[in-house]
Order: C-alpha cells, then structure tokens, then sequence
C-alpha cells in the first residue's frame, strides 16, 4: 500500500513514476539474488523459509516493520544524525523504493515457502548460475506487478491523492502494519524463548489483535472527524468496527488451544508412539509460518479429522520450529523436506505412509486409513 502510495503521488511526472517503481522492483529482485548466492555459497542455508528458523533474523524484520510502521501513520518523527538522511528511507525517493522492495520481498517469504519451496529445493541440487537464475526470475516476476504500474501511471492515478482522507488511510495502513511488525517480534521472541518439546508462547497475538484493532477504531474515530456527511461516516463506521471485531477475533482463535490434543515432538515420544503400535500424523510447523496456521485451522481442525485424532490408536504430534529445535530439524531432514508446512503420516514400525505440503481432509482422512491398514486392523478413520 506505501509503495502504491508513493507511486500515485508521483503519477503525474510520468519519469519520476516510472524511476520510483523500477527503484523498488530492483530491490525486490536485490533480495531474491542475495538470498540465491547464499544458498549457492553456503550449504549450510538450504531454504527461503530457514530464515525465520532464526529468531534475531525474525526480530529484526519485525523491528524495521515497526519504524516503517510509525513513518507511514505519521505519528511521530525521529531525528537520527544528518549522515543517516544520506540514505532515505521515505517511499517517495528512489533510496526509499529500494528499501521498501527489500521488505516486501523479505516479507513474502514465509507465504510463497510452498509455492517456492520446490524450486529452492531442486535449485540447491544446481551449480550456482543455475541457483542465481532461479531465483532472480522468483525475484523478476514479483517485481512485475509495481514496474508495469510505474510504466503506465495512468494505472496509478487512481489511487487517492492526498487529503485529509488520504491521510486517515496512511494512518491505518500504519496500524495493521504496526501489527505485523508486532507479528514478527512476537513471533522471534518466541523463538527464543520456547523449549523444544514444549509449545511455544503466544501471547504476542493480544498485541498483534490490539494494534490490528486501533487501526478500526482510528479508521471510526478519525471519519467522524474528518467529514460530517451520513454515508461516508455509515460506511467506514462499519468498516471500521469490522477490522476492530476481526482483530480481537484472530486473538481469540491464535491463543486458544483449539480441538486437537497435540503431544509436541521429542525423538523420545515419536519412538513411544510407533513402539506402541500407533499411527503418528506429524505436523511441521512454525509461529511464523502462516500458511501452517492456515492449513491447521481449515484442514486439520475440521471435524471429521479432529474426531479421528482422538482416536486411541492415533496420535497427533507436532513439531514447532519457531525456535532452535536441532531435533525437529533432523526430522524434517530425514523427511527430505526443507520447508514447512508438512505433514507426514506414519504407519506400523514408523514407515512414512505420506506427506504432503497442501492437503484437504480426506486426503489426512485417507493417509490415517492406510496407516491403519499398515497395523492390519483395516481403515477405521472417522468420516
């Protein structure tokens, strides 16, 4: 939205559009590059997503989010020394785009871990040009979108242009990007908090719902404000209490339990588990992994699977690799994955029956029948 922003303002000076949008697509594909000759150079960093296996990494990206956060709402300023103005951070400058497509590719990393995640995973087998070539086209084609706004700023003009309105939406925007700047702190913090076989903290949400929900009161309070006519005030009044509701909501749903018992992995539990003769569905997954957060709530929390983890004879088991977990991801190697979410289900002796990356519930339903047929008692999943 910022670099949107940023590129309407400029919409009428067709180079200065075009010069801030290509600015910013560098820096997207800046990213993706960097990040490709690391994984060329260093074996030991195999995957987009082992980024944020490291929470200080994690913390940092959260902490510029935040500053970037309190730049766009306008709420207060913090002069640093004149050197530090050399290099401008506003979206409105060519320094500012560079920057703000890093973030935006860094950003993007945990949701597109498994749309990208094969690639990065068969370009790591590859010699280094072919690493680079990858990913400067992952890097190319997210950059896309904001060159062919900046080359055809009739596009951009119809965003907003500045005004009391406009400066209400920069406001919230900054909110709900406060809140995911909290997200990733709270997320590193976590991190490095968790003991490996317990689950982790997530307490963090209640500050990411409160920021998240200022941004809906702000949007209420600051309409009433700025306009005095009946449907603008009936339709962000709305608008408004709807973000404010979903926010609290998203709290409410993050740090419940939820329907499922799960036992967090140690190689200890895992080996009771098959010596006792059970199916194990492991789930691989991380606080900051979104699309794992995703997939367990629509999939894995749907009734027909819930009933058939309480099952006697199965056993829902997770690994969390918010944190330093060296066991889980040995697990996760010994699995012949490098990113997450995954699931994997075992049958007799411990053999993998499945995994997947993307499944629906009868796709779980169907593994845990099998599983069980590996036992000899047959399929008596719960459908």
């Amino acid at each position: 939205m910022g670099a949107v922003s940023s590129l309407s303002a400029a919409a009428d000076n067709r180079g200065r559009c075009l010069a801030l949008g290509t600015s910013m697509s560098i820096g997207v594909v800046f990213f993706w590059i960097v990040l490709g000759a690391m994984i060329a150079g260093l074996k030991s960093f195999q995957s987009i997503s082992e980024l944020f296996q490291y929470p200080v990494f994690t913390i940092t990206v959260g902490v510029v989010i935040v500053v970037m956060a309190i730049g766009m709402a306008g709420f207060f300023t913090i002069k640093l020394p004149n050197k530090v103005y050399a290099v401008q951070t506003s979206h409105d400058t060519l320094g500012g785009s560079f920057v703000f497509g890093i973030m935006t590719a860094i950003l993007s990393t945990p949701c597109t871990a498994p749309l990208m995640g094969a690639a990065a995973a068969w370009a790591t087998t590859q010699s280094p040009a072919t690493v680079l070539a990858v990913f400067g086209a992952i890097g190319g084609g997210m950059a896309l979108p904001y060159l062919v706004l900046s080359a055809v700023p009739d596009l951009v003009k119809k965003v907003p242009r500045t005004g009391p309105a406009s400066e209400v939406v920069k406001q919230v925007m900054g909110l709900l990007l406060l809140a995911a700047g909290i997200y990733f702190v709270g997320s590193g913090i976590s991190g490095l908090t968790v003991t490996p076989g317990e689950p982790p903290s997530r307490i963090y949400w209640w500050f990411v719902a409160l920021a998240a929900a200022s941004a809906g009161v702000w949007l209420v309070v600051r309409t009433w404000m700025v306009t005095r006519h009946v449907a603008p005030r009936i339709v962000f009044t709305g608008f408004g209490g709807v973000i404010a509701a979903a926010s609290i909501w998203i709290g409410l749903i993050m740090t419940a339990k939820g329907p499922i018992d799960w036992i967090y992995y140690t190689p200890a539990r895992f080996t009771d588990a098959i010596d006792e003769d059970k199916v194990v569905v492991l789930d691989f997954t991380a606080e900051w992994c979104l699309n794992c957060k995703t997939l367990e709530a629509t999939v894995l929390q749907t009734d027909a699977v819930v009933k058939t983890f309480d099952r006697e004879n199965v056993v829902p088991m997770k690994i969390d690799l918010t944190g330093e977990n060296p066991d889980g991801k040995a697990k996760l190697e010994e699995a012949a994955r490098l990113t997450i979410p995954l699931l994997v289900v075992y049958g007799k002796g411990g053999e993998e029956i499945w995994k997947s990356d993307a499944y629906t519930p009868t796709q779980v339903l169907d593994a845990i029948g099998k599983a069980e047929a590996s036992f000899g008692r047959g399929s008596a999943a719960a459908r």
